[in-house]
């Protein structure tokens, strides 16, 4: 009976040191704990990871072995393991190319302008100003007219082959890959994979609703439109789609009253998309061209693909450090991807046949991280099916701010609490508000927060703090989660 009454005790002292390994009673400590105890926590998951990024010390901890979803604080892994191994001034590129020959007298090329993808999610982007589609596909223009081509007496074919032609990953779920968010990444992806449908909604609640213009024109789209007007303030309609097809259905609900009221869907097939705007933009500035195809639609063209390509013009992407900075502030999805994709493909020496599907886990593993409990499916965070720790988070930022050549690009990749990107509205007047960098993460039953702060006490901080099915909602969640923010911005011992 006493030894049991030993083992009870024991196994009791072992659990609590689980949940709250910092024994000082310090400000975070508190602010985990209302949160743990919080009534709308009571079924929810939470991993909680904090230490002195210069010392090392464990300043407070909540299950952070705990291996949950991460949302788009999976972005902060993906962004980290792209600088290291393309390094920061890396950048994407896209060839404009011919075959066959140009007849100098007539200006008829006897041969195909190629557009060939090297997977640079910028390309025709609106995130950078020399990127912007009409710049692009003028500039490619130009080009074919230098050249001395007046008349393509062949096809407009776009090469996304550098990319698997099944590339959106596969844990994604219906509900988001037809919508903006869930966008795939793409041998040549461009327009950043996206169109824009403009509705006008009703007066009366659940009135229909009416699709005005589609932005840019796509040949062959198909919507059936099911979105009903209601009394809320921002978009719940959802497009479901599968990559390559044109038949989409639009579900939800739109605010009342709106014109022109936005919604932007993931293009079906961007390659596709590029030939044809390539066409579009050349008619329009008098050169005539064949069919504008791609290599996928039409795999016999890349069989006899035989003849030399010559080069007309190249794309470079903006530099690496740039386009995390952009991922990060703006938490987009699909340049993540793509810099999951190219960082794998860098490892396996651009052999698709080598990529390595856990790379980023093997990638980590040997900087020294435990990669126990850590599950990566994507690059962005949108599937649920994604598992990281706390713990897993801070090494990352650690090694980052220690051990990293490339330590200002990805500290500055992140945003300030307060003041810019996805977290700008985050702890207003507060004292993490200049203090504090951080990546915010979000799916339904699902908030996360990851970055560095200089505590009240002068030491630089890394944090990560993972909550997964709690029982309100994700705004009244993050208005708790706050909380536990300002203490450590607090932090004074």
């Amino acid at each position: 009976m006493f030894m049991k009454k030993i083992l009870f005790f024991s196994l009791t002292i072992l659990a609590c040191s689980n949940v709250f390994s910092q024994n000082k009673n310090n400000g975070i400590n508190t602010a985990i704990k209302t949160l743990k105890y919080d009534k709308d926590f009571k079924n929810a998951e939470i991993s909680f990871f904090v230490q002195d990024v210069n010392t090392g010390k464990i300043i407070s901890s909540l299950n952070p072995d705990l291996s949950i979803a991460p949302a788009s604080t999976q972005k902060l892994i993906t962004t980290a393991t792209a600088i290291e191994i393309l390094g920061n001034t890396y950048k994407f590129k896209t060839r404009l190319e011919y075959t066959g020959k140009i007849d100098k007298n007539t200006g008829i090329l006897e041969g195909n302008i190629i557009i060939k993808g090297g997977g640079d999610p910028t390309l025709g982007s609106k995130y950078f100003s020399q990127t912007e589609i009409s710049k692009l596909l003028e500039n490619w223009a130009r080009a074919i007219y230098k050249a001395g081509i007046k008349y393509v007496n062949g096809k407009i074919i776009a090469d996304a082959s550098f990319y698997d032609y099944q590339t959106v990953p596969p844990k994604w779920t219906w509900e988001d890959m037809g919508n903006y968010f869930g966008a795939g990444p793409n041998g040549l992806t461009i327009h950043d994979n996206l169109y824009s449908l403009f509705f006008n909604t009703s007066s009366v609640k659940g009135g229909e609703t009416k699709i005005v213009k589609i932005e840019p024109d796509i040949a062959g789209l198909n919507i059936t439109n099911n979105v009903k007007s209601d009394a809320i303030h921002s978009d719940l309609s959802y497009i479901f789609g599968a990559p390559y097809t044109y038949e989409r259905i639009i579900e939800g609900r739109l605010p009342l009253n709106k014109k022109n009221y936005e919604v932007k869907g993931s293009l079906p097939d961007p390659a596709l998309f590029a030939a044809q705007s390539l066409k579009k933009v050349l008619k329009k500035n008098g050169i005539t061209s064949g069919k504008a195809t791609t290599f996928r639609i039409n795999p016999d063209l890349k069989k006899t693909d035989t003849l030399q390509h010559k080069l007309l013009y190249t794309n470079y992407s903006p530099e690496l450090k740039e386009i995390i900075k952009c991922t990060n502030f703006k938490s987009i999805n699909l340049f993540a991807e793509h810099l999951y994709k190219q960082a794998q493909l860098k490892l396996a020496g651009f052999d698709k046949k080598k990529t390595d599907k856990d790379f980023i886990k093997h990638f980590w593993q040997k900087k020294g991280m435990n990669t126990g409990g850590m599950f990566i499916f994507d690059g962005s965070g949108l599937t649920r099916y994604n598992g990281i720790t706390a713990k897993q988070l801070v090494f990352i930022l650690r090694y980052m701010k220690t051990k990293s050549k490339y330590a200002d690009d990805f500290y500055t990749s992140i945003a300030l609490i307060g003041k810019e990107g996805t977290v700008k509205n985050l702890c207003k007047n507060t004292s993490a508000v200049n203090n504090m960098r951080a990546k915010s993460g979000s799916l339904r039953n699902v908030r996360t927060y990851a970055g560095y702060v200089t505590s009240k006490s002068g030491k630089l901080l890394a944090f990560a703090i993972i909550t997964n099915n709690f029982n309100c909602s994700s705004s009244v969640a993050r208005k708790k989660i706050e909380k536990v923010l300002i203490s450590l911005a607090e932090f004074n011992l």
